[in-house]
């Protein structure tokens, strides 16, 4: 309906523009938008108070000479002037039953733009460190991430979903070693595990497996362990570990241990996130950009510029020059790259792959690092533009009314699987998906779990689930429901029909929004909003009691809104059960 009115309207300023009433060069941005109360009608324009001072018109005087101008067509009931020079559209009720039609037509396509006709978007979300199990802080970014997917595909774009695997750096050591001591453990060397190690679970079951494969072989005396962290404090104590570990189990075995831990938490990773409903295009290994040169180009490539110097045998990243706080080491004095140097090389490596935007979803405490990564763009000569960073705050999970704690390194988390199992992923998906990203979540299981309407999933849900027993119940009257399409919906004058269809025919706009806004919460929003409608008529209509043709048309708009309810769960990746 607004591309229709767009046409309209330009077709009465191009008729302005040639009476020169308006100059003939000026572009016009026409926006329409939904009005909030219906006594301002439908859809509101605000046009003739952009063109006011161009045209040297009072903007009142220019609204009205643009409605006088505007074609007729059937499907406008009328045109009002309001305020200041809004122009208010008040459709007939075909207008929007005529969203009965593209919805039976187009199905499970309705509301989403044509496939690979817009942006080729690569997305990179979660890229936890494979140091132990997601929990339901990375669920959030999970979730996010996944449903921005979808939103972002719905619209056109053509997206990636892409898993950057931290698999170099310290650590990666601290979790090694981790394995290490639990490994000692299990054979019965009584060392201490370092207080800042990882002590969870998962760390004790790798040492013990290892232990069972191995015995003895990686073994070294409970003395030479403790005496490697005397009188160090406690960062200093876990680094003189960790050189102790490569010195005394070597390249080979040291190597046992990462990859063990590395490749056994990695796994579980992706199996949490497959079963979470969410599949990656690629899992990108921070290793590679070591082993491809691409960190040693990317830095050489600064040093060319200037934008690095020497200082303390160290390099050094002039990031102050880009508006950055303080510079930043991109190669330690021992000569090896920071992890800086590896996001400077990631980051140049995504958009040498083609991507015209690469976004990024990252935790909010990585709020600070944007300006340092933009600031490497810009050395490099990239365009920052293409870099879009979203921020997410971590989900309080609350159990019982009570917060639940969360530590990865202590152990003390609940994993993303252990939610799953106890609310469901369409749960976990839904409330994860139903706040701003950058807002801070208060995540309630008894509420997730609840089979109520203040629930909103199961609201949702169980409007679905409520049309598909209509229709049960239709097919055991021996109703025919196999013409839908063909029904007369001018049967469809009530006011909440009229509400409800003015919502269903709203679906691809709000698509379209959520995948500009970076925002698939809007669609939870609005599925609420269809829900409610439909409740609400349901509960005040008979449908099958109704006689014909209407309880026909009553029953297609059921239909429709069923289709328009799955087609927004699908988008975030929540499930449409035909029966609750």
């Amino acid at each position: 309906m607004k591309e229709q009115l767009h046409a309209l309207f330009s077709q009465a300023i191009d008729s302005l523009k040639s009476n020169d009433v308006i100059p003939a060069d000026h572009e016009t941005a026409l926006v329409f938008e939904r009005t909030r109360q219906k006594e301002h009608g439908d859809l509101a324009c605000n046009v003739a108070m952009t063109l006011a001072k161009p045209a040297r018109k009072n903007p009142r005087e220019l609204a009205d000479l643009i409605v006088q101008a505007l074609p007729s067509d059937p499907l406008i009931n009328k045109v009002e002037i309001a305020g200041p020079g809004f122009i208010n559209v008040f459709l007939n009720n075909e207008a929007h039953t005529s969203a009965l039609a593209s919805i039976f037509a187009q199905g499970d396509q309705f509301g989403l733009a044509e496939p690979n006709s817009k942006q080729k978007i690569m997305l990179e979300f979660v890229s936890a460190n494979p140091t132990g199990p997601l929990h339901v802080g990375h669920g959030r970014g999970a979730a996010y991430g996944d449903a921005l997917a979808r939103v972002l595909a719905a619209a056109g774009n053509t997206v990636e979903r892409e898993y950057y695997v931290n698999d170099a750096g310290r650590q990666m050591d601290i979790l090694a070693v981790s394995v290490w001591v639990r490994y000692l453990q299990a054979i019965d060397i009584n060392v201490t595990l370092p207080d800042n190690a990882y002590k969870g679970q998962y760390v004790v079951d790798m040492g013990q497996s290892l232990a069972s494969l191995h015995g003895k072989r990686y073994e070294i005396t409970r003395d030479e362990f403790e005496q490697a962290r005397t009188g160090l404090d406690d960062e200093a104590a876990l680094d003189a570990t960790i050189s102790l570990a490569k010195d005394k189990l070597g390249n080979d075995g040291f190597a046992l241990f990462f990859d063990l831990a590395l490749n056994s938490i990695l796994d579980d990773i992706k199996q949490d996130l497959s079963e979470f409903g969410i599949d990656y295009d690629t899992w990108y290994s921070e290793r590679s950009l070591f082993e491809t040169g691409k960190i040693d180009r990317a830095i050489k490539k600064l040093k060319a510029s200037g934008d690095v110097y020497e200082k303390g045998g160290a390099w050094w990243f002039r990031t102050t020059e880009y508006g950055d706080e303080k510079d930043r080491v991109v190669v330690r004095d021992n000569g090896q790259p920071t992890y800086f140097a590896s996001d400077i090389a990631y980051h140049q490596d995504k958009l040498d792959r083609g991507f015209d935007l690469a976004i990024n979803i990252w935790g909010s405490d990585h709020h600070g690092y944007i300006p340092r990564v933009k600031a490497a763009m810009q050395a490099l000569g990239l365009e920052q533009d293409k870099l879009k960073v979203l921020l997410v705050q971590f989900a309080v999970l609350y159990r019982g009314g009570e917060k639940v704690g969360m530590s990865t390194r202590s152990g003390e988390f609940v994993t993303l699987r252990e939610l799953r199992d106890d609310i469901g992923s369409d749960a976990a998906r839904f409330f994860y998906a139903q706040r701003k990203s950058e807002q801070h979540m208060d995540f309630d299981l008894d509420l997730a779990k609840a089979q109520s309407n203040e629930n909103p999933m199961y609201y949702v849900q169980y409007a679905h689930a409520r049309i598909c027993r209509l229709f049960e119940k239709a097919n055991e009257q021996k109703i025919n429901t196999s013409n839908l399409d063909q029904a007369d919906f001018s049967q469809l004058s009530k006011s909440q029909e009229i509400d409800l269809l003015a919502s269903l025919q709203r679906f691809p706009e709000v698509v379209e929004r959520a995948a500009q806004q970076f925002e698939p919460h809007q669609i939870t929003y609005y599925l609420k909003e269809v829900a409610t409608a439909y409740h609400s008529y349901y509960n005040s209509n008979k449908v099958l009691d109704a006689e014909e043709p209407l309880r026909t048309a009553m029953l297609a708009l059921s239909a429709a809104t069923k289709q328009v309810i799955r087609n927004g769960l699908n988008i975030i990746g929540v499930g449409a059960p035909e029966s609750m």
